[in-house]
């Protein structure tokens, strides 16, 4: 039995993904993989949806944890969810926001901040990890689509930091349309319904990461497939390498 399996009311509380094999796979990736680093921990969960990682966070030892949501329809459902499982009010908060604004002006202090399923629905990528850096935080678990496999071009060494040609650091250009739960929300930049967004490869989120000072490394997708053959149905983007897990640590 996966962890998703135990709470299955997340199965119900979002139009977004909330399929067993596919929750409890990334349960294994953000929260299993991390729960050492959780224990007792202050947490920040950006775009914390239905509050099924903030929730999560919780049950693996974190101290207290603060969700940001613009979605008001699904901060209530995580409120609601955590009074029927008995969580106690003051392990948790939950802001209904821009994550951009009100990090501003929280200036609170946290050990790990979680953005799952957020980065590739922002253009803001440098601004959003320079707020995270300011938390605090040694631990960054960024879960995102990236740049498809195919697009990726390798990391050389340059002797000009302002290479262009061949520069491996790219973000891909796209819409999302504001109207859909699992795409971005309303912003300065919406026109018509839409907003601009950015999907960063790999090379780009490891290169911001070691700016802001962070190490980065991954977890291992393939190796979880070739032991979990029944996840690869719900996971095709995790399968086909155009999203992954990444760990910035300090």
């Amino acid at each position: 039995m996966g962890f998703f399996d135990q709470y299955s009311r997340f199965y119900h509380t979002s139009h977004t993904s909330p399929v067993p094999h596919r929750l409890n796979a990334r349960h294994t990736a953000i929260i299993e993989t991390n729960a050492d680093r959780l224990v007792g921990c202050r947490v920040l969960d950006i775009a914390s949806h239905d509050g099924r990682w903030s929730f999560a966070a919780l049950q693996a030892g974190a101290a207290h944890v603060v969700g940001i949501e613009p979605r008001e329809e699904l901060v209530d459902n995580a409120r609601e969810t955590f009074s029927l499982y008995g969580t106690e009010p003051e392990r948790f908060q939950f802001l209904c926001g821009s994550v951009f604004d009100l990090l501003r002006s929280e200036e609170s202090r946290f050990d790990v901040v979680l953005c799952l399923g957020f980065f590739y629905h922002t253009i803001r990528h440098a601004e959003l990890l320079d707020l995270m850096e300011r938390t605090g935080a040694t631990l960054v678990v960024i879960d995102t689509e990236v740049t498809p496999a195919v697009d990726q071009l390798p990391v050389l060494p340059i002797e000009d930091p302002r290479i262009v040609y061949h520069n491996p650091y790219m973000v891909q250009l796209l819409f999302d349309p504001i109207d859909n739960e699992q795409m971005a929300w309303r912003d300065s930049m919406t026109r018509n319904g839409r907003t601009v967004v950015g999907r960063p490869s790999r090379a780009a989120i490891e290169f911001l990461a070691g700016h802001y000072g962070f190490e980065c490394e991954r977890f291992d997708w393939p190796r979880y497939f070739q032991h979990n053959e029944h996840a690869r149905a719900s996971m095709v983007d995790y399968d086909e390498a155009w999203r992954d897990t990444f760990y910035l640590t300090r």
